[in-house]
């Protein structure tokens, strides 16, 4: 079997040293409420500030979005962005971007913070023709920006492909509270479970922590977690009657009740994933596959049911 371990890593962004000269900034936000952001799953390692109402992230740290170019002009305190058929300039101090040679005016003026530039938001989303969601109760930014490649997969006919894509989407959390703590439970590797001839919907589970997503446009937005038990019995009418009893949650769950669902349990150990339709009553068109990542048209771990 050839298989090649998914490294489950998340890579933090790689800080530039910008050669701006240093502009005025006022004090940063407290330790005590400090706001956060994350680019494409990455987790910004560069501050985030928030200046009169606008949020602003460190230009370096958005690195994920794509392979940009970014190159600094000193003596005219300016950074040109190209890639993506685009060439943004910015300029510190300056509520005017240039954006393929359209001028477009911002709420906010980039601004220089402890040698680094830090851009409004908005301005990411028009530089970098992103997705940008706010939580106000997690004080965290989430920008986002499918490639092409994961947005065709995503309108794919195939099933297996609209999955794989859903599931590898970057992600927006709607949750109201902070996500819950996971405790290893030597699971080693993740399940997923989709209604059965969908793929805009779904739940992870990893460990002792169930997640369930929705998707809108190039987002997978996370709308419930909770926290599994596995040493309890379920009761008969659990809504969710495909996973252990939720002995913690945050969200709503969504109503589960009458769904066929369509399941896959991916092992790291074995590169196999094991699938199941099921409703509340039975399981059926169960199955495995081994996988073969370097195979040519590998997707991901989720595969066709045949009897879908």
């Amino acid at each position: 079997m050839k298989w090649t371990k998914r490294l489950k890593a998340m890579a933090a962004a790689v800080m530039l040293t910008a050669v701006l000269s240093p502009a005025i900034a006022g004090s940063p936000a407290s330790a005590a409420a400090k706001p956060t952001a994350s680019i494409n799953n990455v987790t910004a390692s560069g501050d985030v500030l928030i200046r009169q109402g606008t949020t602003f992230v460190t230009l370096t740290d958005l690195k994920p979005l794509g392979n940009y170019v970014m190159k600094y002009d000193n003596s005219k305190k300016q950074v040109t962005i190209q890639g993506n058929h685009r060439t943004v300039i910015l300029t510190a101090g300056s509520t005017r971007m240039d954006v393929n040679g359209v001028s477009k005016t911002l709420p906010a003026a980039p601004l220089l913070h402890k040698g680094k530039t830090l851009i409004p938001l908005r301005a990411v989303a028009q530089a970098f023709d992103a997705d940008i969601d706010w939580n106000g109760s997690l004080k965290t930014a989430y920008i986002n920006k499918a490639d092409a490649a994961m947005l065709a997969d995503l309108k794919s006919s195939d099933l297996a492909t609209a999955r794989n894509a859903a599931a590898k989407l970057p992600y927006s959390s709607q949750l109201q509270k902070p996500e819950l703590e996971m405790l290893p439970v030597e699971m080693q590797g993740v399940d997923y479970y989709f209604p059965k001839g969908k793929s805009n919907r779904f739940f992870l589970v990893d460990n002792d922590i169930a997640e369930y997503y929705e998707i809108q446009g190039g987002v997978k937005y996370l709308k419930w977690q909770g926290k599994l038990d596995y040493s309890a019995k379920a009761a008969a009418n659990q809504n969710l009657f495909f996973l252990p009893p939720v002995q913690a949650e945050i969200g709503k769950q969504p109503d589960a009740r009458n769904w066929t669902v369509a399941e896959f349990a991916f092992r790291y150990p074995s590169g196999v994933t094991s699938y199941k339709l099921l409703d509340r009553n039975q399981e059926w068109s169960k199955g495995y596959v081994e996988l073969d990542n370097r195979a040519p048209g590998y997707k991901g771990e989720i595969v066709t049911i045949p009897e879908e």
